[in-house]
């Protein structure tokens, strides 16, 4: 006699509620991503065109950029989880640049970053975001490659983790300053993104030779 698989319990009202209030800021960020510079989104902002309190907001995020790191974090959480762990620990920037190589950014993490760059550039204030972000995304990839690498030389998760982030953040700065680059977003926009993060990558892993082709 076959024995089906046990189902999943039921998600309760409460977990719904929170999920869709979570899903409330986040659209409600993204929506003011597009109309204003980052640096100048209030909570008080998010909170109101979500239909919730300023409280209701810290319950979720402690600030802006926090609740940034956050879809940046579940973007990265879904490309971490398509590399081969023991790849990862192998060579880690061979496993990266084949999924880049291969076009497998979400388009949403790329729209994301379209939005924080498409108004003016280089405020101190939003300087201080994106390296507050960034920062963030360190911290959280050195978490999952503890939990992914438990064997792994803390050396070495520390400084991965740090150097793939700062590759990520220089490959958007460089596409985000590209005047070429296409607005509203557009296919050859995300291909340039992946062009450009697949290059940094790849200066790191020659000990960024100039002689890089």
């Amino acid at each position: 006699m076959l024995v089906g698989m046990p189902e999943a319990p039921p998600v309760g009202r409460r977990e719904l509620n929170k999920a869709r209030t979570r899903e409330a800021i986040l659209g409600s960020l993204r929506e003011l991503v597009a109309q204003l510079p980052a640096e100048e989104i209030t909570v008080d902002q998010v909170a109101e065109r979500a239909g919730i309190s300023r409280r209701t907001f810290f319950n979720y995020f402690g600030s802006i950029a926090a609740a940034l790191s956050a879809v940046f974090a579940e973007h990265a959480a879904g490309m971490l989880s398509s590399l081969d762990p023991q790849q990862i620990g192998v060579d880690p920037l061979a496993a990266l640049r084949r999924l880049v190589q291969d076009r497998e950014i979400p388009p949403d993490f790329i729209g994301w970053l379209s939005d924080l760059n498409c108004h003016e550039q280089g405020t101190d204030g939003q300087m201080l975001l994106e390296r507050t972000v960034w920062a963030d995304m360190a911290g959280w990839l050195r978490e999952q490659l503890h939990d992914l690498l438990p064997g792994a030389d803390p050396l070495f998760v520390a400084t991965l983790s740090s150097a793939v982030m700062s590759c990520f953040q220089a490959a958007e700065e460089a596409w985000a300053d590209d005047p070429a680059r296409p607005a509203p977003l557009t296919e050859a926009d995300t291909t340039a993104f992946h062009d450009h993060l697949d290059r940094a990558l790849a200066l790191l892993a020659s000990g960024w030779r100039s002689d890089l082709d």
